[in-house]
């Protein structure tokens, strides 16, 4: 009950039905387009997202800088 009722704050148990709960004033038109729009946004999201990776891993990992150091050089005193 208590996963229910956290789904559907809104909706009073026994006085206020889930049937009674959708919104008059939305069309199923506008509820397409929301959706269709949601659905672009995070395909496009998702397409610069993969380009974006796949233009790092094109790239490769950096180089290192990596200091050589002469053997006689290095004795400690």
């Amino acid at each position: 009950m208590t996963a229910e009722f956290g789904r559907q704050p809104w909706l009073i148990y026994g006085l206020f039905h889930t049937r009674d709960g959708y919104s008059k004033v939305v069309s199923n038109g506008d509820a397409i387009f929301t959706l269709i729009g949601f659905t672009g946004l995070y395909f496009v999201i998702g397409l610069l997202f993969l380009g974006l990776t796949g233009r790092e891993i094109g790239k490769g990992p950096g180089h290192e800088t990596t200091a050589i150091v002469d053997q006689r050089e290095a004795v400690l005193v």
